[in-house]
């Protein structure tokens, strides 16, 4: 057996360099379809966004023109470019919230913020949602970010609804702490008033509570929900006269609705004795 290495034929040198020439212009051309491939998908994709805001736009316009209908209408027609635009997503829980459909809602407000993290109104609505379905602990747990959030310019607001979902749960001292933040960051903020009142009353503190439901009618003189909320607080107390004067300036305010009605009863009731 021969010990010698057999002989290799050797690529000329210019021969060689040609076909790495002509590799790497292959991979150059592969690299700059796949790039062109890219930028027509970003291209598109744009366009389609652009398309999507369009209809939102109008969607928006209609809406605020209380033609909800066709607010719904632009709103399909945008899903169709992109199905999940957040603003489009948005603006259609917002308005099956309107319509009590909940969990309709719930779903859109998600696929909003699951597009847009940092969408702060849709996580309050589905924060505000989920308090409609009560379901207290869902609530909170989707607000509480907000209040983290240094860019948020209406912190009382996930303020009074946690506060709110936490005196739901029987959670008093953890509901007092969030509905005081509430209005210490806005202190013109007349609901947070109002479940300041709700809570004393609940801890079995009445001159808290009446001094809280006043302030918030002194503050929103036009709510009837407040004027209703102080008239049962009177009549509780036995106080008569003022009972019947927040029942009649909340039947005034809400007149022929549910509420309305209901505060027209109680005035009747009361300027009858009906509170002793």
């Amino acid at each position: 057996m021969s010990c010698v290495a057999p002989n290799r034929t050797r690529m000329p040198p210019a021969l060689s360099a040609t076909i790495v020439m002509r590799r790497q212009v292959s991979a150059l051309v592969v690299i700059a379809a796949l790039m062109a491939g890219c930028g027509a998908t970003q291209l598109e994709t744009k366009k389609r966004q652009e398309k999507a805001d369009f209809h939102y736009k109008l969607a928006a316009g209609y809406f605020h023109a209380h033609s909800v209908d066709l607010a719904i209408r632009e709103l399909m027609q945008s899903f169709q470019f992109d199905e999940d635009y957040p603003e489009s997503r948005y603006l259609f829980g917002f308005i099956l919230f309107g319509r009590k459909r909940h969990e309709e809602a719930v779903l859109n407000f998600k696929r909003a913020l699951k597009r847009k993290p940092k969408f702060f109104a849709a996580r309050n609505h589905l924060g505000v949602t989920y308090l409609e379905l009560e379901r207290w602990q869902d609530a909170i747990d989707v607000l509480k970010p907000l209040l983290k959030e240094p860019t948020y310019t209406t912190p009382y607001l996930p303020y009074n609804n946690i506060g709110w979902a936490y005196m739901k749960m029987g959670q008093l001292n953890q509901a007092g702490k969030h509905l005081r933040m509430a209005v210490f960051v806005n202190p013109k903020f007349c609901q947070g008033h109002r479940n300041l009142g709700l809570l004393a009353e609940k801890r079995g503190d009445p001159q808290g509570a009446e001094r809280h439901l006043e302030d918030a009618t002194r503050r929103c003189p036009k709510v009837a929900t407040f004027h209703f909320s102080l008239g049962d607080l009177y009549c509780r107390a036995h106080n008569d006269a003022k009972a019947e004067a927040a029942y009649k300036r909340c039947s005034e305010l809400a007149g022929s609705t549910l509420l309305g009605r209901r505060c027209a009863a109680r005035v009747d009731l009361a300027h009858n004795g009906g509170c002793q």
